[in-house]
């Protein structure tokens, strides 16, 4: 491994995102854009976040890294997002951890839940505002401003 290629390393993604490498442990090959919460079994390493979770803390950077092997993950500024199946995106529209599907995201609010502390709860769930608008469809990507709450 040369520097700048281990773990931690970053990099600036030309989207505009700010990147760091972890062992993808997935359980799979990456997929661009699926939601991440740290690792439980290997130190420094990423898992998919589970549905409706509040720990998540980036998203995949790039397809097909096996699992076990470094993987970049976003974690801050621009980065492309997996939709829940069958939801489109609104540019403007704010960003959740998906309630139905693990690994996605919800892009279908205005504005986050206020005014009641189920809202208080489902707001720590953010992971951004959308700055593009997408059709609905099956594995279709957005890009979002990623920050956690």
């Amino acid at each position: 491994m040369k520097a700048g290629d281990g773990i931690g390393s970053i990099w600036p993604t030309p989207e505009g995102g700010l990147a760091i490498k972890f062992v993808n442990k997935t359980g799979a090959a990456s997929v661009k854009g699926t939601l991440l919460e740290a690792g439980t079994v290997v130190d420094d390493s990423v898992q998919v976040v589970g549905i409706d979770d509040p720990d998540c803390i980036g998203v995949i950077y790039e397809d097909g890294i096996a699992d076990g092997e470094l993987v970049w993950v976003v974690t801050h500024g621009k980065a492309d997002v997996l939709l829940e199946d069958t939801t489109a995106s609104t540019r403007g529209y704010w960003c959740s951890v998906s309630a139905v599907q693990q690994g996605r995201a919800n892009i279908t609010l205005a504005a986050p839940p206020g005014g009641t502390i189920n809202a208080i709860d489902a707001h720590f769930r953010e992971i951004g505002h959308c700055v593009q608008s997408v059709t609905a469809g099956t594995d279709k990507l957005a890009r979002v401003i990623m920050h956690f709450n």
